[in-house]
């Protein structure tokens, strides 16, 4: 439902005693939009149409030297690669209609998860996966930006990549491109404009990756703004979530640590979007009952919710969050905290595990609080946002 309309169902498509063999030569072309069984007319039900916009958008695709790939999960091959020879589009090197399947560079069709296939194209190719942009009508397909930071842009309602939806998409990617910052090691010395961000607590298995410029999303813990890096801008708050994520996910002989958080350059950092979101349990994710559709379609709903508030993605999110049992702040007190998506902590941030004497160190000195950057950092707040303030009687932050 991204390409075409309609699934290409081996269990039913060339059955009956007319079909013939292979199954792929069952399909037959009606017009330039729309194929189907060329078996008699009451088996005409297994059409599928080709989207309107989709023939110009590979055109397009091509024209700017970018490799072509085509991803499913479908079980037939033979079918998918059929109707793509079926259906035609402007080859942009000969000016003349060509077989879409003859442009495709990378035909990845096979029951796998999206993450497989761009696994492959990766490995085969080298191409970076921050040069690779996945459109797609499944919001759960967007683990691609999640475990391996491929740009991910869904399309809705099963309207299939519409030329507005390609253009947002493409220019999602650029706005990704623009805040990478490259990894140069570990040694902090190695970043002339690095910016001290704030705290997390990790369990040793992510830190053991990110110390080595990767980057690692832990989709069994908790995450009530989606899957991201939390953090904080108190290091006794991160110390207190380094034990507490030993309940929540890893169990209580994990190894765990605080960490801190550097962005490698803080010109980049100053580019991404910022928004400070009101604490409504409305707006946050439940990963821990929901499955894997619904917490995908919750981050894209509240992407969309992001930018009517003006900021595009990729941004971060910064929200308070309640008091929980055990905290090292007074009970009732809401703390801040700061969500970093898969992307921007691949594009830019850095982690560096704390010592015992290091986070003790931390805690014995004043922190900044977040609340305290959001003119410095130029963080949106929404006006709902600055009611759930004064609804908790927060007027010491100052918009």
């Amino acid at each position: 439902w991204t390409i075409f309309s309609g699934w290409l169902d081996q269990s039913s498509f060339g059955k009956g005693p007319s079909a013939i063999s292979p199954i792929e030569d069952n399909l037959e072309r009606v017009d330039e939009w729309v194929l189907w069984d060329k078996r008699p007319a009451y088996n005409h039900e297994n059409t599928i149409c080709l989207y309107y916009d989709v023939p110009d958008i590979i055109t397009d695709i091509l024209s700017n030297g970018a490799q072509l790939a085509v991803v499913s999960c479908n079980t037939s091959k033979a079918l998918c690669d059929r109707a793509l020879w079926l259906y035609k589009t402007m080859d942009p090197e000969t000016r003349k209609q060509r077989p879409i399947i003859e442009m495709v560079n990378h035909d990845e069709v096979y029951n796998q998860s999206k993450k497989v296939h761009f696994t492959n194209i990766h490995d085969r190719t080298k191409i970076e996966y921050s040069d690779m942009v996945l459109f797609d009508d499944e919001a759960v397909n967007n683990e691609v930006t999640l475990k391996l930071g491929v740009t991910f842009q869904v399309s809705r309602n099963q309207k299939g990549l519409t030329w507005d939806n390609y253009r947002q998409g493409i220019d999602l990617w650029r706005r990704c491109k623009l805040i990478r910052s490259p990894y140069l090691g570990q040694d902090l010395r190695l970043y002339s404009n690095k910016k001290f961000i704030g705290y997390a607590g990790m369990d040793q298995d992510t830190i053991d990756i990110l110390e080595k410029g990767k980057n690692r999303i832990d989709i069994t813990e908790s995450a009530r703004w989606g899957y991201a890096m939390y953090i904080t801008d108190n290091p006794a708050i991160a110390k207190y979530f380094s034990e507490w994520i030993k309940e929540d996910s890893f169990g209580k002989d994990a190894k765990t640590h605080v960490c801190a958080l550097w962005v490698r350059d803080g010109d980049c950092f100053d580019r991404v979007g910022k928004i400070w979101v009101p604490e409504f349990g409305h707006l946050q994710t439940d990963n821990k009952h929901w499955d894997a559709t619904t917490t995908a379609w919750k981050q894209e709903d509240r992407d969309c919710l992001v930018a009517s508030w003006g900021v595009k993605t990729p941004y971060i999110l910064f929200s308070r969050h309640h008091w929980m049992e055990g905290m090292p702040i007074p009970e009732g007190t809401r703390w801040n905290e700061m969500a970093v998506y898969p992307q921007i902590q691949d594009a830019l941030f850095l982690t560096q595990r704390l010592t015992t004497e290091q986070l003790d160190e931390s805690i014995k000195k004043d922190f900044c609080p977040f609340d305290q950057q959001i003119k410095a950092w130029n963080i949106t707040v929404p006006e709902d946002t600055r009611r759930d303030f004064v609804g908790h009687a927060e007027l010491f932050i100052k918009i």
